[in-house]
């Protein structure tokens, strides 16, 4: 009887694999570096002994990851060239550009080192504990969800540092989880919508996560305007602070 090949089990990834793949490379096909990445695609195909684990996972558009059809990177790479030299011989269904292919290589080599980033992966893990993929249309809103907080941010969280050691698995990187800080302390601001969204815009100007923008604010403002440290004394006689 033939052998079976698995096929892999891309649809049994935690969702925060696919939305830490599907991100890398801006967001973009590691393959033809124009469309939206929507799909996970094997680098080194299965079939031949491909792993199927994230680092041989790529992010891919769907009609880039049909066009590589089973063919690890390099030899998909080697029939684009040669179709592109005889294509009268039909090395490859169709033509993609020269200056698109000669790229792939140097783009899926940039984006394996950034999908093996640890604490990249420790981020979206953290983030993004949604279970197993399951429904790809909910992958793909929460990959649109994963977008725009990234966008929030004026650099990778995960590259800002830790705000306090700790051995329980958890995110404390300062830009997105900076109230995790020892000394942080919660403080109710009442303000508009659009007044905090445009706090939260300041604080990303000034490269700072909110909290610490807020914390400079009350440390300006404490050392501008005269006050006493103690505890002064109400006219019913409690004492506030």
């Amino acid at each position: 009887m033939p052998r079976t090949i698995d096929r892999g089990s891309r649809n049994d990834q935690d969702v925060s694999i696919w939305l830490m793949v599907l991100t890398a490379h801006r967001g973009l096909c590691v393959y033809c570096g124009r469309s939206p990445s929507t799909t996970i695609d094997h680098e080194m195909p299965v079939a031949t002994n491909g792993a199927d684990i994230w680092w041989n996972f790529m992010p891919s558009c769907e009609g880039c990851n049909r066009w590589k059809n089973g063919r690890s990177a390099r030899i998909w790479v080697r029939d684009m060239d040669l179709h592109t030299r005889y294509p009268e011989l039909r090395f490859s269904k169709r033509a993609m550009p020269a200056r698109v292919y000669a790229g792939i290589i140097r783009r899926v080599e940039r984006t394996q080192r950034e999908i093996a980033d640890p604490d990249r992966r420790d981020w979206f893990r953290h983030h993004y504990d949604l279970g197993r993929h399951k429904k790809k249309a909910e992958t793909l809103k929460a990959l649109k969800r994963c977008k725009e907080e990234l966008r929030g941010y004026p650099h990778h969280p995960w590259r800002t540092p830790n705000v306090r050691d700790t051995q329980a698995d958890m995110c404390v990187r300062l830009m997105c989880c900076g109230h995790m800080h020892p000394e942080s302390h919660w403080m109710n601001a009442i303000v508009t919508d659009e007044e905090y969204k445009a706090f939260r815009r300041a604080a990303y100007r000034e490269r700072l996560s909110p909290g610490e923008l807020l914390g400079k604010a009350v440390r300006q403002y404490l050392a501008d305007t005269p006050h006493d440290s103690g505890a002064t004394r109400t006219n019913e006689g409690d004492t506030a602070l």
